[in-house]
Formats: structure tokens, sequence, C-alpha cells
């Protein structure tokens, strides 16, 4: 095939971006090949990353390489938010400060990373800082992501896509995942089972990753989960919303247990709102994590110091929810977690609304988007999310302020969100877990059983404070982290209600033997939680303004 001149290429990737623009438009029908929307910015892949380490000019719209752009902090905690979580300038020091291939950085540490942050055990430093800089260019090393980016639940969880693409471009700019460049892969699984088992063929078997990283599989997830453990191939963060991610020895969550973290939305919730507690729920249908909801509720309202209301099943896909919310109404519930994706959120909102019936609302943090949080019912209502991973507008800890300034440089226009940080923590985690193996990294080809040994190593990870800790032991499920992060929707926005800590039960044990008959539908009594602390992990947990009824099992530091 001949060479193509400048001109011609420039037309053929008009035409690409066009015939993608008008795929995207009709919504379904024509089908464009992933590396061709990688190639025109819509995604990344193996186009971006042999750029990338060609040394080529950062993006038309991205940041200098050398400098954080002046203006507004992109990191400050939105007016209301706890005043311990300041808004505080994202340096612009470690935003952009790379170190060519092939080059050293000429002071010991890693080009990018964060100066005054170390890495190793329970450190709470910045994950994948190196003690040598790397001096060329390895093999590359093909990663993949399957999610759900279309679909029912595409609106809510299509931020996982874009922190994990720009973890890539940053750590291509940083020399590489241990000197090796990133080719990512990320593929749509529209939730649909069976193309996830499509996606991780293709990705795995055809394109030969060692791993999968970020998966946004909330309603697909026992499909990952049965690929995962037949191929012994580690999935290394992602969505973390199903209670498969403390069951499987081959899915490494980043945070906090999933059920803590609804937990945590219905606590926070409780806190806020007058009178007598009464908390009900809308769970899905689509998805089995919905069940894991239903059956968890009544410890959630107990830890929330509230009367169990109605529980209701609901769909997703309903345009209306009067009924429901009139049921609600009538039983006097006051605090209503909605196990619902964002979309459905606010159909729920509205039709309360609609009642004069304003309850306090729950949910989970994935389910709402930078884009479902501007809706004007979820702000009206007070919305609390739990998460398992650090509320992503807080700037006060080593791990968050380079993702602000990742995402400052290499997705600018893109809003921050949970999802988008919990894509980013995907692939920090991956990070530390190369950082336990690096001598055999450097030493030649990056390959699954590495992956896994590193993982194996990693003992109360924090990742910068970005998690409460990661724990993972050969063999075994992860260990499950009984705590949570808040967050607080209102009509000034996103704040952080707690700050940068997590809140903790000491359950963490009680709720690994509990998964497995929670997501089968089984009958699990509420229980109050277990009371005794884990010296090693050294959690910091908020108790003011809490009443007793509120604190019951939680551990103070």
């Amino acid at each position: 095939m001949s060479r193509l001149s400048s001109r011609q290429k420039s037309t053929r990737a008009a035409l690409v971006a066009g015939a993608v623009a008008l795929a995207l438009v009709a919504g379904c029908g024509n089908r464009i090949d992933h590396e061709q929307v990688a190639a025109v910015g819509n995604g990344y892949g193996p186009v971006d990353a042999a750029r990338d380490n060609q040394g080529a000019a950062v993006a038309p719209g991205a940041l200098d390489p050398g400098a954080v752009a002046p203006g507004a902090d992109p990191g400050t905690v939105a007016p209301g938010a706890d005043p311990a979580a300041p808004g505080v300038q994202v340096p612009g020091a470690n935003a952009g400060a790379t170190t060519a291939p092939g080059t050293t950085a000429g002071t010991g540490a890693k080009p990018g990373a964060n100066a005054g942050a170390t890495g190793g055990k329970g450190s709470g430093g910045t994950a994948g800082t190196a003690s040598t800089a790397c001096t060329q260019q390895l093999a590359p090393v093909v990663l993949g992501q399957t999610l759900a980016s279309s679909g029912l639940v595409g609106a809510a969880i299509a931020g996982l896509r874009t922190g994990l693409a720009v973890w890539a471009k940053d750590i291509n700019a940083r020399g590489g995942l241990q000197c090796h460049p990133v080719q990512l892969i990320q593929l749509d699984d529209a939730s649909d089972p069976a193309r996830v088992s499509a996606n991780w063929n293709q990705i795995m078997k055809d394109r030969g990753a060692v791993a999968m990283v970020g998966g946004g599989v909330p309603i697909a997830i026992a499909a990952l989960r049965t690929a995962a453990e037949r191929d012994k191939v580690p999935v290394v963060g992602g969505d973390v919303t199903a209670v498969d991610w403390v069951q499987s020895p081959f899915l490494f969550p980043t945070g906090g247990t999933p059920l803590t973290s609804y937990d945590g939305g219905v606590v926070d919730a409780a806190k806020v709102t007058s009178g007598s507690l009464k908390a009900g729920i809308f769970y899905c249908v689509e998805a089995s994590i919905c069940t894991a909801l239903k059956n968890n509720y009544p410890k959630s309202a107990e830890r929330a110091g509230a009367a169990l209301g109605p529980i209701q099943a609901v769909s997703l896909t309903q345009p209306d929810f009067t009924s429901e919310c009139q049921t609600m109404k009538s039983a006097g519930v006051n605090v209503l977690f909605f196990g619902l994706d964002g979309s459905a959120s606010i159909r729920a909102a509205r039709s309360c609304a609609s009642l004069n019936y304003f309850p306090t609302v729950a949910t989970g943090a994935i389910a709402v988007s930078a884009a479902a949080a501007a809706d004007a019912g979820l702000r009206r209502n007070k919305t609390f999310l739990g998460s398992g991973v650090v509320p992503y507008m807080t700037t006060d800890t080593p791990g968050i302020k380079e993702f602000h300034a990742a995402t400052k440089r290499w997705a600018p226009s893109a809003p921050e969100d949970q999802q988008t940080l919990l894509g980013w923590a995907a692939g920090k985690l991956l990070e530390a877990a190369l950082e336990k193996v690096s001598a055999k990294a450097r030493g030649g080809n990056i390959t699954t059983e590495m992956i896994l040994d590193g993982l194996w190593q990693l003992k109360n990870e924090k990742l910068g404070g970005l998690s409460p800790g990661a724990t993972f032991t050969k063999g075994s499920p992860a260990k499950s982290i009984d705590c949570y992060y808040g967050l607080r929707l209102d009509d000034k926005g996103f704040g952080a209600p707690n700050g940068s800590k997590p809140v903790c039960y000491g359950a963490d044990k009680k709720l690994e033997n509990a998964a497995a008959a929670l997501i089968a539908g089984a009958s699990v009594p509420a229980q109050r939680s277990d009371t005794r602390t884990d010296a090693a992990q050294q959690f910091a947990v908020l108790t003011g303004g809490v009443s007793t009824r509120q604190t019951a099992g939680r551990r103070r530091r």
C-alpha cells in the first residue's frame, strides 16, 4: 500500500471523525471499530499510545506539558462542604514535568511523581513512585477495559473510560508503566453479558492484553468474573458496585466494600433529616446488585438509626414513579434510597416532587454522574452518596492532587466526577502493584503472572489517600474494607461532608461471610457491627454531629 500524503491523512481522519459522529448520533446501525474511535479522540487506544510514546505534542486543547494553566482551582470543594477539606491550589509542579524516554530525571524520582510522597507498604504515598527513572523504553504493555459506556447505565459510569484514559496518557508521559508504554484498548459492552465475553476474548486473546483494568460492569459483572476466574487474569479496579468484587480472587477493588458504601449514603442522609427517621428503598430489577441492595437494606437502616420502611422493586426504564412515591409518602419515609442509575433517579425525584414529597435521598456514588448532578430535583432534596474511594472534589491528599493535575492536563474539557476518579484509581492500583515487582518488570516483558504477584503483595495500600487501604492475598478474595467516603449533592453542588477521611465500622469479617448470602437472596438479619479494631489500619472516623443511635459499631480514633 502506498504511503498517504499529509493532506490525504487529514482528509481520511476527517472522514473517520464524520463517520464516528454519525454513528453516535444514530445511536444504532453503524458500528465503528474502536481504534478508529480512539484515533479521532473519542477514546484511548494503541494509536494514541504509539503517538504519545513518539514524543508528540499534547493534543490541541490540552495544557502545556510543563505547567498547569492559570485559572480557577478545579479541585475546590463546593461551597457548603466540609471546611476541613478546603480547596487547595493543585500544584503545577507535578502536572506536566516529564522526562522523555531514554533519559534520566537527575533527581532519582520517577518523572511526574508527587515529590513529597513515598510508596511502600501502608504508607499512603502516591502509588507507582519509583526509585529510579526510566533510562530506556521497553516493550509496550497491552491493557484492556470493558465497560457499559452505552445502554441502561452507560451515562452513569462512562466516566470510568475517561479516568482510565487520563491515567494511560499520564503514565506514558512519565515514561510508561515501569518503562513499558501502555497501550489501552477500551470497548463498550452496553451491559450485555455476551458482549462482555466477546470483549474479553478480543482484548485478552486476540490483542494479547495482560490484564483488564477499570471494569465498568455493574449489571454484567457475572460475565466478567467468570472470564477472569477461568483464565486466571486480574481485573484491576472498576465500578466496584457489586459484592462480586469481594468474592473472587481475581477481582481487585480499589477501596471500601460495596455494601458499606450504600450504608454510608443512608447514614449521612439520616444525619440531616429531622423527625422520626424511617428509611425506604427503590431497587431495580435489572441487576443482581439491586437484589443485594434490597437484602442489605435492613442493615443500612439500622446503621442510620432509622426504622425500616417499604422496600419496592422498580425498573430502570419506567418513565414514572408516582405510585411508588405515594407508597413511601404514606408510610412516612423521610430517607429514601435510590437503587437506580442517574436517569431513573432524576425521574423518581421528579415523580415524588409532583406529590409535594421531598425525602432526603441516598444512593451509590457511581449512580450520579456530572450530568445527573446538575438535576434540580436531586439537588433540592439533598442527595447523599457513599463511595469506596475519596470524594473527587477534595484536594488535601497527594493522590487526589495528582488526579486533579492529570485531568486538568489531559482532559481539560471533561467534567470530573466520582466515576472518573474510579477509572484513574484503577490505573493507580495497577501502578502500585507493578512497583512491588519493579525489578522483574524492568527486566523483561510485563506478564499477567507478574501483575498478580504484585497485587498480592499490596497490604493496606492507600494510593496516596485515594483509598481506605486495599489488601490482597494469593488465592483469596480481596479483604472487605468496611469503610465509606461520603459525598453530598445540594443546591450548591457536590461537597464532602466528611472531607477526605473514611468512616469505618468493625464488621469487615462479618461482611465477607455475609456477602455470598446477600447476593443469593438469603435472609441475613441486621446486626450491630462488631466493635473490634484493627490497629494496623489506623482509620480516622468522624463522629461530630452524629447521635448515639447513628454510631453503633463505628470505630473511633
